[in-house]
């Protein structure tokens, strides 16, 4: 038997299997109902999100024996020939390698033509977006004016690419990316149907990588099935399609704020040499801080792609939203020559060093900072001792005194901290002598003024003394 993979094997054949496309199908469901069928449908949205699988289902639907229905029969002519691409009524062609002015000239002679078996002729053209200016401008007219029997469904992942004139005679439909939970339901779906035994973190790590695309999810399953034997886990994921784990970008963070580029850059290359290319890391850690933003700006559970535990972690990280942002600014500004650089790995460690080199810094001007101030400490100590040296031979005492005393020194002011008041008259009194040996040993003239510390105890004293003599306390 012919085996068939799980992105064709469980290929939605109507309406109501379509995962995550709710507002398309009901759309759909009303027209086909009421009969209101246009002659042009233009559907967008990101690649595997059932956009072409939607045009055959529509073409079912309008085809059937039974129809036009929402519930085409699966057993009729047409709908058989539709789901094995024989159907000579509904016609697919590939916008980005039939995209000349040829091809769209075979294809207004075509619709000339009755259909064979069904009720409507339809043409299904993929990645439309991809014709040249000349086969949009040569389908014009027949857009405008087809065939009673004809409709068109043109596919598209840039809508923004298809002219305007064309977009203004379809009825377009926006598909979205799916999100987590959506793929991880019908990847566990598929996998119970398969017997396919796999861990929910499995499941969970393929719908991330899997982007919003239910193609990709099933193609990654697929890969898997081929690759383990056993239960699959999320180590299997990880080695197969060389995904990294959150874990792995939170250490990742870690030693970015810890500033130590060794480090962040031997990690870089761990990663690689697991299988992760530097633009997947790169793009990996981007959402990491998108992902961290979110949360902490309390946006809805539904935008993002974690489970609580991840979402606990990452409220935890010590980072204000004005941090993460100009984090993610520099990121945006490295996404070009990453992804264009000849040599990937370099430009993504020159990446990750501008994000460690603001820590470094701030980290390097903390010290020098400590040091000034230690210096500055030990400069008006040495001033203090040199003075004390200096009028060693006219003042011994006052020597003594400023030797005891505190000198601080800021720019050319020089304060002397005395230990009690008689301290400080005996050095004010001898002030100009004092400044002059100053402005010898700073070499400019420095402003001197005399302050006295003392302790509590020393407060109570005087106090008492001066009760004693002068019948006051001091102020």
């Amino acid at each position: 038997m012919i085996h068939r993979v799980i992105s064709l094997k469980y290929r939605p054949q109507n309406l109501d299997e379509l995962t995550g496309q709710a507002h398309i199908v009901m759309s759909l469901k009303g027209a086909i109902k009421s009969g209101r069928i246009g002659h042009a449908f233009l559907f967008a949205g990101p690649r595997g999100v059932g956009k072409t699988t939607t045009a055959r289902i529509l073409a079912k639907s309008l085809n059937c024996v039974e129809g036009p229905t929402v519930h085409p029969c699966q057993k009729c002519q047409s709908c058989r020939e539709i789901t094995i691409s024989r159907s000579i009524d509904v016609v697919e062609i590939d916008g980005a390698s039939n995209r000349g002015i040829d091809e769209i000239r075979n294809l207004r002679e075509g619709v000339r033509y009755s259909p064979l078996h069904g009720r409507h002729k339809i043409y299904i053209i993929d990645e439309v977006h991809m014709l040249t200016e000349q086969a949009f401008n040569a389908l014009l007219k027949t857009l405008e004016e087809p065939p009673r029997n004809v409709v068109f469904v043109f596919a598209t992942t840039d809508p923004t690419k298809v002219p305007a004139t064309i977009l203004s005679r379809c009825q377009r439909f926006v598909f979205k990316r799916l999100s987590l939970q959506e793929i991880t339901a019908r990847l566990r779906t598929i996998a119970e149907k398969e017997k396919i035994q796999i861990a929910d973190r499995a499941l969970h790590y393929i719908a991330i990588r899997a982007d919003g695309s239910i193609r990709d999810g099933e193609s990654i399953l697929e890969q898997l099935v081929s690759f383990v034997e056993g239960e699959i886990t999320e180590e299997d994921v990880f080695q197969l399609v060389g995904f990294l784990a959150i874990d792995y970008y939170a250490e990742l963070l870690d030693l970015i704020l810890a500033g130590d580029l060794g480090k962040v850059i031997a990690l870089l290359n761990r990663g690689i040499e697991d299988g992760a290319a530097p633009l997947e890391i790169y793009r990996g850690f981007t959402g990491y801080l998108r992902m961290m933003l979110l949360v902490k700006a309390n946006v809805s559970e539904e935008f993002i792609d974690l489970d609580e535990k991840e979402r606990t972690i990452l409220k935890k990280i010590p980072l204000s939203e004005t941090e993460i942002i100009g984090m993610l600014e520099t990121c945006l500004r490295f996404e070009d020559s990453i992804r264009r650089s000849t040599n990937s790995r370099v430009a993504a460690e020159l990446f990750l060093s501008q994000l460690v080199l603001p820590r470094i810094q701030t980290a390097s001007q903390a010290v020098q900072t400590t040091s000034k101030a230690h210096a500055a400490h030990r400069d008006a100590s040495a001033l203090g001792e040199h003075l004390a040296e200096y009028l060693q031979e006219k003042s011994p005492t006052l020597a003594g005194i400023i030797r005891r005393a505190e000198v601080k020194k800021q720019g050319n002011d020089i304060a002397i901290v005395a230990d009690s008041d008689f301290s400080k008259e005996q050095i004010l009194g001898n002030k100009k002598s004092v400044e002059q040996i100053l402005k010898k040993l700073t070499g400019t003239d420095a402003a001197l003024t005399v302050e006295v510390a003392r302790s509590g105890q020393e407060d109570d004293i005087i106090n008492t003394l001066k009760v004693m003599f002068d019948g006051e306390e001091v102020r």
